[in-house]
């Protein structure tokens, strides 16, 4: 049986979503969807069962773009959106309905808009433009849609929030995941994160479960944010929570979490434990919606809507309890100041949405359907119809009240000359980051060292203590250590009125510092062990019992992976690329070969292994061969691997674990000599890490340069940590026995 051993692996993952997702969505395109039913009441049945269950009706075919799908799933989406009178309803088409892997570059799942209180029609496709620059967000562009050969409409074509989007955005896809829409919204049982106690039944109502059975953590949600709000960074991610509250209120998006309902969001909880919120619908952004909650707008008091809404209101208690504490309240004003200055003060946001009235003109011109006129469209920006004001009318005027406000008028601190020292860091140095900071009473730093995890703040000090000079003299100071190939930062300043970050959108966007790790070479990373068929042996961090494929570091020396290739196909070297990760001195790093996009912090490979025997091989960016295996029929929890690890004789063996060393049988050989032990770092300062290979345990010394024992014991097998620190500095001599007294191994290390 094999020991269970730590494995340390940093994990980068890509910041944004795949290219081929990207083009269905990509914004300066109109995608073309025809659908096809045998039925010739198709709106009835939809209308029928979107009364009932809202279940799919089922379309002959729907092509998209040319490409054809045969026996999909179709229905009417949307609350408000939606009616049985309307010429045109939203819709949402499910291309696996029948076939469970259909997709178009990888999208299954299609929703479409219908342009509801929007004569602009662009709404939803400029908000979630300005949105993902601050957040996580679906990518949206335009679909123009026939049913049955007659053009039905133009309509917004938005990217569905499901596991893929969790998994590009949050690094895993299998945790707790809620949609925030109640059943009803004219039932008043709304998702406003509201703590209604212990009985999961309390929230049916006002939620929907998008994951495995969850509850608990969503009430402990509310409960932390309704009774120990001092805690709730610990259980939602603070910042993202920020900037949605900000964007809903700079951009008067009422048919959300600011507005009446509480609703359009999700909820996905991290690998870090803290939920996160998306943003959805946006079709009636931009005043496209006026209720509150507690007052209805108007055209002519949009403008000057309050910019801390709901501030004192009981009913929102992610607004109150965040804007009651002093910091996320100073955090959140930043936020809105950003947003306004970058994309409304500026003028951007027009240069944007002329863009998309252009792209869409002919579109709309020829939409029968439309709820708005041809002349209505041209005119939408600077001209209100009902209570839907041109989006140039309000935005304008929101604009300039805000810039009266209090929240807006503060003295902000200012920050110049962010650099971080050493220019050039090796693994575990350490960095110092310095600024210099104006009208400032407080400063932080904050840091992590992989894109899934959380930022963690700690103070920066001007005491000429901490790399910033002088004491008192406006430049701050903190340090960070540098364990992982990069590092992510920013800096966050307050005083008594108003806080500032830089960079500007932190913490969506941050500073990077590169650190030096040796990328592993021919030799350095071997493949070790192997699973094809896993029923009861290790687990990802989903639980799923996935076949695995394990390296080892034969070096003393951290390693980056970065740069090799893992592939099952002899004739396709660069399969699957490896990310930034780092693989620790003689130990190990565990791919999961499950096609998937897997968790945080873990490595998974898109390909499967073959139970039935197949190759694996790793390869460089050149596509050589730097070690590869071939392998037979394995049985179930039965393994293939070296023994001893890294450089031994591959055989079948039922360890059954991951990730450590392979205990080998007793028929194997012991190992030679030079390679009973390895020993870690040298030259060292205070601890030395010793690796032992033998089956057994052994004795060491330590033996100076004139031959004096300083040091013995007994080192068990595996990793052992010993203490130097009273070693004089200078050459030793680490002595190896076995149990007879033989010596087995020997190597010299310079402790200083």
């Amino acid at each position: 049986m094999k020991k269970t051993f730590a494995v340390f692996i940093l994990f980068l993952a890509l910041l944004r979503i795949g290219s081929a997702q990207s083009g269905f969505y990509a914004i300066d395109t109109i995608q073309q969807i025809d659908i096809y039913f045998a039925q010739s009441n198709w709106d009835y049945m939809m209308d029928t069962a979107k009364a009932g269950a809202e279940g799919y009706t089922l379309a002959d075919s729907v092509v998209i773009n040319g490409v054809m799908f045969d026996s999909v799933g179709v229905k009417y989406k949307g609350n408000s959106s939606y009616s049985v009178g309307n010429a045109k309803n939203p819709l949402h088409i499910e291309l696996n309905y029948t076939h469970g892997n259909a997709n178009y570059n990888g999208v299954q799942d299609i929703k479409l808009a219908n342009g509801y209180s929007d004569p602009s029609h662009v709404r939803e496709v400029l908000a979630y433009s300005v949105l993902r620059n601050y957040m996580a967000a679906p990518e949206c562009n335009f679909a123009r849609v026939t049913i049955n050969g007659s053009y039905y409409g133009l309509f917004s074509n938005a990217q569905d929030i499901d596991s893929d989007f969790n998994s590009d955005h949050f690094y895993s896809s299998n945790n707790s995941f809620f949609k925030c829409n109640p059943v009803s919204v004219v039932s008043g049982q709304i998702p406003n994160l509201l703590y209604l106690g212990t009985d999961s039944a309390n929230y049916y109502s006002r939620y929907e479960m998008k994951s495995a059975l969850a509850w608990n953590d969503l009430i402990s949600l509310c409960d932390t944010l309704n009774n120990s709000s001092t805690v709730i960074d610990t259980i939602l991610d603070v910042d993202r929570a920020l900037w949605m509250l900000a964007f809903n209120n700079v951009c008067i998006n009422l048919d959300s979490y600011t507005g009446a309902f509480a609703q359009n969001y999700y909820l996905y909880r991290d690998d870090n434990g803290r939920f996160n919120p998306i943003v959805w619908d946006l079709n009636m952004c931009f005043g496209g919606f006026t209720n509150t909650g507690t007052s209805n707008l108007t055209v002519s008091t949009m403008p000057s809507m309050s910019p801390i809404l709901h501030s004192t209101y009981g009913a929102r208690p992610l607004i109150m309890k965040l804007l009651a504490d002093s910091t996320y309240y100073r955090m959140y004003c930043a936020h809105m100041r950003t947003i306004t200055a970058e994309f409304f003060a500026s003028g951007a946001y027009l240069t944007q949405a002329q863009q998309l009235l252009t792209l869409v003109d002919s579109s709309v011109a020829a939409d029968s359907n439309s709820f708005y006129s041809y002349v209505q469209f041209q005119n939408s920006m600077i001209t209100a119809y009902g209570n839907v004001p041109g989006i140039q009318q309000l935005m304008d005027a929101r604009v300039t009240y805000l810039n009266t406000t209090p929240q807006y008028t503060a003295v902000q601190p200012a920050i110049s000359g962010v650099s971080a020292n050493p220019v050039a860091a090796s693994l575990n140095d350490t960095v110092w980051i310095s600024c210099t900071v104006t009208n400032e009473v407080s400063v932080y730093l904050g840091y992590r060292d992989q894109i899934w995890k959380r930022f963690y703040r700690v103070p920066m000090s001007d005491d000429g203590l901490h790399n910033d000079g002088a004491a008192n003299d406006g430049v701050y100071g903190a340090y960070l250590i540098g364990t992982s190939p990069v590092m992510q930062y920013y800096i966050y300043a307050e005083n008594a009125d108003a806080g500032l970050f830089s960079p500007a959108r932190a913490e969506y966007e941050f500073y990077s510092y590169l650190v030096s790790v040796n990328s592993a070479t021919a030799g350095q990373v071997v493949l070790n062990e192997l699973v094809s068929y896993n029923v009861v042996g290790c687990t990802d961090a989903s639980g799923a019992h996935d076949d695995w494929i394990e390296l080892f570091n034969t070096t003393g020396s951290p390693l980056n992976l970065e740069g090799l290739y893992i592939t099952d196909d002899p004739a396709n070297h660069l399969k699957c690329a490896l990310p930034s990760s780092i693989i620790p001195p003689y130990g190990f790093a565990v791919i999961w070969a499950d096609e998937d996009a897997g968790s945080a912090g873990e490595l998974h490979a898109n390909f499967k292994l073959s139970s039935g025997g197949e190759y694996v091989l790793l390869c460089n960016s050149a596509g050589t061969v730097l070690d590869s295996v071939a392998f037979g029929v394995l049985t179930s929890d039965n393994s293939y691997g070296r023994c001893p690890n890294g450089y031994g004789t591959w055989i079948n063996y039922p360890w059954g674990g991951c990730g450590g060393w392979n205990i080998c049988p007793s028929d194997v050989s012991e190992q030679s000599d030079r390679e009973s032990f390895a020993m870690y770092p040298n030259p060292a300062t205070s601890t030395l890490t010793v690796v032992t290979y033998a089956k057994s345990d052994v004795q060491y010394e330590i033996v100076s340069a004139s031959g004096q024992i300083c040091m013995s014991g007994t080192f068990i097998q595996q990793s052992n940590q010993l203490d130097i620190t009273t070693l004089a500095d200078g050459m030793y001599f680490m002595i190896i026995r076995n149990e007879t007294g033989d010596i087995i191994g020997k190597e010299r290390f310079i402790k200083e």
